[in-house]
């Protein structure tokens, strides 16, 4: 069980409850534990421009969208998910544990249900 939690929290599961898109921003930014000024640099958009959107005065462009979500370490879906949607920041597991063979085999195991679970609610291909 202690090793459930701690792929968990390593897998940084996030439960979204239904938020609009400028939300769901603010949402992973604070999970993340960044400020706006810090998200607006490093999607290099300005800090007004992070308030907007999270307000929803403003629509980001596709570009910007992109930018935030590689900001925020996640796939841009990430930022329109409809439902509570589970989401992984696989990036981050990819990066951490880009060498299989140094894992455990219980991990290893975990790592590949937490991989399935992404593919089959269409996170991942």
């Amino acid at each position: 069980m202690a090793r459930e939690k701690s792929l968990k929290s390593r897998a940084k599961e996030v439960v979204f409850p239904e938020y609009n898109l400028g939300e769901r921003i603010k949402f992973l930014r604070t999970v993340r534990g960044l400020s706006q000024l810090h998200l607006a640099k490093s999607a290099k958009v300005s800090q007004p421009t992070i308030a907007q959107i999270e307000s929803g005065k403003k629509d980001p462009s596709v570009q910007t969208l992109q930018q935030i979500a590689a900001a925020l370490d996640v796939e841009i879906a990430a930022l329109f998910a409809t439902d509570d949607v589970f989401v992984f920041d696989l990036k981050r597991l990819r990066r951490k544990y880009n060498h299989a063979d140094k894992l455990t085999p219980h991990l290893y195991m975990a790592l590949g249900r937490v991989v399935q679970y992404a593919k089959d609610i269409g996170y991942i291909k």
